[in-house]
């Protein structure tokens, strides 16, 4: 009787040992891979709200606080009826961003409003690079200072590339 006690015991010990030195995991992670996004070209209706300040609100759904803490916001001016769209980044015309999770307001004081900016139909795109695609493709070879100097087809071109001699596909994609 004894020994069928010490058994018991041992077995209760070994089976309560394997319960919790076993873990049932379920591993249904989906690593979704970060892409570079672009919006379309859009007109710039920009309200004048001073003097010679001009803002306009656009909505930039693909804008987290990730993006606004690790990644970059490139923007663009256009004018309509050219063969390029993309005449140069919009800071190079006065144009500033200021960005929050969601919305990217655009903003004009003084110089743009010589070229009657509120309705001029300059057209104005942004684009979104997430800090992911920044530090593990090729792009990691570029500051954001050096990629805020180029134009659109520049950082289309270099984004492209980067795609292709990565493994992962960071593609740049139209977020419409």
């Amino acid at each position: 009787m004894r020994k069928l006690k010490i058994l018991s015991l041992i077995v209760g010990l070994i089976g309560l040992v394997s319960t919790i030195g076993c873990k049932k995991t379920t591993n249904n992670t989906v690593v979704k891979q970060d892409s570079v996004f672009y919006s379309a070209w859009m007109q710039l209706k920009m309200t004048n709200v001073g003097d010679t300040a001009y803002y306009q609100d656009i909505s930039a759904s693909r804008l987290t606080q990730t993006v606004l803490s690790t990644g970059v916001v490139l923007s663009y001016l256009g004018s309509p009826g050219t063969s390029d769209t993309a005449v140069a980044n919009a800071s190079d015309y006065g144009l500033y961003q200021i960005l929050d999770v969601g919305n990217i307001e655009v903003q004009s004081y003084g110089y743009l409003n010589d070229l009657s900016f509120s309705s001029s139909g300059f057209l104005y795109r942004y684009v979104i690079i997430p800090g992911s695609v920044l530090t593990t493709t090729s792009l990691k070879n570029f500051s954001i200072q050096q990629l805020k100097k180029m134009n659109f087809m520049e950082v289309q071109k270099a984004i492209n590339t980067a795609a292709a001699g990565d493994s992962s596909s960071n593609k740049l994609t139209n977020t419409n």
